[in-house]
Parts: C-alpha cells; sequence; structure tokens
C-alpha cells in the first residue's frame, strides 16, 4: 500500500514538473502577474479572498464559478494601495463546494481554483500545515508539489494550508517576498497558493510585519493575531511580537476567545514553540501563558516553527509540532530536551484528519514517507452523556484513552438497546488478534481494557492497530498507536 501511494505520488510530482516547464516558458505570466493569484480566508465560510498584482495600472476582471465556464459571478476590480494590488472576495458560496475562478487582463489569463469552507455543522475536516519556506524556493517548490499530490490523491483535502511563518529571509524586503515567495517560476507554490487559501501568523524573519500585512491582510483582531472558525475546528493565530505576557490584550482575548469558542477541536498556531528540540531554545512564555490555556480548554494542538526540522512533545496531554521543515535551510534536532517524543531533520508537512470525536495526525517527508503519527480522542464529556439514567441514542466507539498508549488503553463503546457486540483488534493488514468483546451487552456505556496482548497472550509490538466495533449495523473502526 505504501509503496503504490509513493509511486502515485512520485507519478503526480512528475507530472507538475512537466506542467511547470510549460507554464514558465510563457514569459508574459512573468513579466505582468507580479504575484498570484493567490488565496486566503476571511474567516466567513460562504467567502473567499483572492489577490494580485500587478506589474503596472491595470483594470482587471474575475470570473468564479463551479465549473471551466465561470458562469456564477464576474467582478471588474482595480488596483489598492498604490502598488499595483489587486483583490476580491467572493460571496455567497455553498460551504464545501469546489469552485474554479480566472484572472484576466486583456487576453492574459490565470486560473486557480478553491473548496469553500466546511458547513458550520460539519463533523469532518481535512487540512495540512508546514512553514519556515524562506530562503530557498527550489526546496519550498519541492515541498509543495508534495502537498499538492496529497489533495490531487484525495481532493477532501484542499481546503486550507496552516503556516507557521518565515515566509521569507528578509520580510522587510520587496524583493525577498518577489523572489523567494511569489516568484512566478516555482509553479508547485504558485499553483499551490491559488488552491489552497493560505493561513498564516507571522514569523520573527517577517522583519517590522509591514510587507507581511500588505500581501496577507487577514482581518487581524490587533497586531498580526486573529481567530476563525472552519467547520468542526476554531484555529487562533498568535502573535508573538506583540506581547501575549500575563495582563497583555493579546493573551486576554486568547483566552476569551478559546472560552468563546463552540467548536469541539481548537488549535493554535505560532511561530516560535514552546518544547522543541535545540538550535533555538524552548519559548518559555509559551510554556507559562499558552500551555496552561490548552490545559484549560481542551487544546490538542500547538503548530510552531522557527526551528527546521520536525519534532513533536507532549506536555499533559497538549502536543507541541515543531514543522520548520517546509524549505528552509536544514537543522539538526538535539537530544535531550524534555518532554520530546519524536525528531527528524527533514523537509516535511503535516496532515490533520478529522471526523467526529476523533483526530489522526501524520507528518510526511517530502518524498511521502511517514515519519510520525498520532491520535487523538475528545474528552469523553465532550462526546456523549455520561449519566448512567441517559441512554445513549446510538452506537458509538467513543473513545479510546490514552491514544498512543504503552501498557494499556481503554475503549469505551456504546448501545442504545440490548444487543450482541463484537469489538476486537486488528492489524494494519486485517488480521484479527485479540477479542475484546463478542456476546450480549445491556444498553448502555461499557469500556474495555485492552493490554496489548494477543489472544495468545504475547505482548504486541510498537505501531499501528485499529480497533473495530460490530453492534446492530454498526460498523466502527479508530486507530490505536502502541509506543513502548
Amino acid at each position: 500500500m505504501q509503496t503504490k501511494r509513493t509511486c502515485y505520488r512520485y507519478m503526480v510530482i512528475g507530472l507538475l514538473a512537466c506542467l511547470t516547464f510549460v507554464i514558465t516558458s510563457n514569459p508574459a505570466v512573468a513579466q505582468s502577474m507580479r504575484k498570484g493569484p493567490y488565496l486566503i480566508y476571511p474567516g466567513t465560510n460562504t467567502e473567499m479572498q483572492v489577490l494580485w498584482q500587478r506589474t503596472a495600472v491595470e483594470t482587471c476582471t474575475v470570473e468564479w464559478g463551479t465549473d471551466l465556464t465561470y458562469s456564477l459571478g464576474s467582478e471588474e476590480t482595480t488596483e489598492y494601495g498604490g502598488d499595483h494590488q489587486h483583490t476580491h472576495t467572493i460571496t455567497g458560496l455553498t460551504p464545501g463546494t469546489l469552485y474554479y475562478y480566472r484572472v484576466s487582463v486583456a487576453a492574459e489569463e490565470h486560473t486557480g481554483s478553491f473548496r469553500a469552507a466546511p458547513a458550520t455543522d460539519a463533523t469532518q475536516l481535512k487540512y495540512i500545515a508546514y512553514g519556515d519556506t524562506r530562503s530557498y524556493p527550489a526546496d519550498h517548490d519541492g515541498v509543495a508539489a508534495s502537498i499538492m499530490s496529497e489533495y490531487i490523491a484525495d481532493p477532501a483535502f484542499q481546503t486550507m494550508l496552516i503556516s507557521v511563518g518565515d515566509l521569507v529571509n528578509n520580510g522587510n524586503l520587496e524583493a525577498d517576498w518577489d523572489n523567494q515567495f511569489f516568484d512566478p517560476t516555482y509553479t508547485n507554490i504558485q499553483t499551490m497558493l491559488s488552491e489552497m487559501p493560505y493561513q498564516s501568523c507571522m514569523g520573527n524573519h517577517e522583519g517590522t510585519g509591514v510587507l507581511f500585512t500588505k500581501y496577507f491582510p487577514y482581518p487581524f483582531v490587533s497586531g498580526r493575531y486573529w481567530s476563525f472558525d472552519y467547520g468542526p475546528a476554531h484555529f487562533i493565530c498568535v502573535d508573538q511580537y506583540t506581547s501575549y505576557s500575563t495582563g497583555s490584550a493579546q493573551l486576554t482575548w486568547i483566552e476569551n476567545d478559546l472560552a468563546a469558542s463552540t467548536k469541539e477541536w481548537n488549535f493554535i498556531y505560532l511561530h516560535e514553540p514552546g518544547w522543541t528540540s535545540g538550535h533555538h531554545s524552548n519559548e518559555i512564555p509559551v510554556q507559562d501563558y499558552i500551555q496552561p490555556l490548552c490545559e484549560q480548554y481542551g487544546v490538542p494542538i500547538v503548530f510552531g516553527g522557527h526551528n527546521h526540522y520536525y519534532s513533536r512533545a507532549l506536555v499533559n496531554g497538549v502536543h507541541h509540532i515543531t514543522t520548520g521543515g517546509g524549505g528552509a535551510p536544514p537543522y539538526s534536532p538535539t537530544a535531550g530536551y524534555p518532554y520530546i517524543v519524536y525528531k527528524i531533520s527533514a523537509y516535511h508537512y503535516c496532515m490533520v484528519e478529522i471526523d467526529g470525536a476523533f483526530l489522526d495526525f501524520t507528518a510526511r517527508t517530502r518524498s511521502g514517507t511517514v515519519i510520525d503519527t498520532f491520535s487523538v480522542d475528545l474528552p469523553q464529556a465532550a462526546v456523549e452523556p455520561r449519566d448512567r439514567d441517559t441512554l445513549p441514542q446510538i452506537v458509538n466507539l467513543s473513545s479510546i484513552r490514552p491514544n498512543p498508549f504503552g501498557r494499556s488503553t481503554m475503549i469505551s463503546f456504546s448501545v442504545p438497546e440490548p444487543t450482541r457486540v463484537d469489538l476486537g483488534i486488528y492489524t494494519v493488514s486485517g488480521r484479527r488478534i485479540r477479542t475484546l468483546v463478542d456476546g450480549m451487552q445491556e444498553a448502555g456505556y461499557h469500556d474495555a481494557e485492552w493490554d496489548g496482548r494477543d489472544e495468545s497472550g504475547n505482548d504486541v509490538s510498537s505501531g499501528i492497530y485499529f480497533c473495530r466495533l460490530h453492534a446492530k449495523d454498526a460498523w466502527i473502526t479508530r486507530k490505536l498507536i502502541r509506543t513502548k
């Protein structure tokens, strides 16, 4: 399976390389379209913002639709801001729908596509996170090709990109934005930006942030921090170059924002991580101010970058991801830092898949090799009531805690009426290695412990396993990870 997936990815990357040659052989593209078109998500699931920059004063037209006739809307744009920038926010979108758009001026056309953000009540979401793309656009271009191969293979990943900053080497220089991030000769980057809204925090290399906010004008609350809902999730962008210490306006806002969130899944992304594996030291304010809020409000993942490698720290149930392998010069992680459960120097990106109360995380190298995985379950209380006087309404495999696990893990399930239940553990190849429940179960909530052993009593090795529940007409499967 992995071999087939890897071969397919290389085929896609090869095709993208051919397209790169074709597109860059057109000098008109490079000479007149200085940046874009590219996308940002403004925070409303019926809207998408398209942005671009020209090299001269021009009137442009942007058209959009659900196919290549672009028949749903058309708007003329004139530049704003004094530097030949254009933008248009497409409104009236149907959540979750794939749209195509075209930006044209005279005989020149630039096209792209996007998937409108999910419905407010959506329970499933897939997205990609990465960062630190500065200095070496050719390496970033390779990562972009791999990211595109993911949503070509699985269109549900054509949602949005979470970036942890350091987009360019010197964010105060227009030339770096032109040559490192928006250079049209790096067509994988430009195609990715035209097909995935780019949701980035500011990194230290963005300098004063003047050009960062010029090209990424998110609807900031203040400084460069803000938040948005996206389907079943809520995302908070932290500005580490505006105070977020005790009593600061930003920290007060972060806490109030988390308290007001109606989403079951809440994520924080910032640039300088609280727990990482060396080169740049751990960011103590994240430990002191952000971590307590994550524990209080159940934030499962904090995304950071700054260090140009992948590492994951697990601190009181909160995963701190360092995803700094987007193209910047690689660093080597150092052993001995606290709470680190995995680290590697590699160009990479992270994939997050949410399905109801369950989250699966995968980090992959630029070539598609899996380097880290883990799963998160929402706390039981957030999934279903535990009041024994209230019967469940559906068959549910409600939680596996802890996951990943070492010695043992508790698997919780519920049935709305007396019924026969089959609950087993399987290998990735589909071989059943342990039966936990096989028989009639009363209506209500039940727990089954797996001690990490197979039917013969042998301790199974570290790796990925699957728990499968069959009750009535329901089949529910969840991933487990065994670590030793």
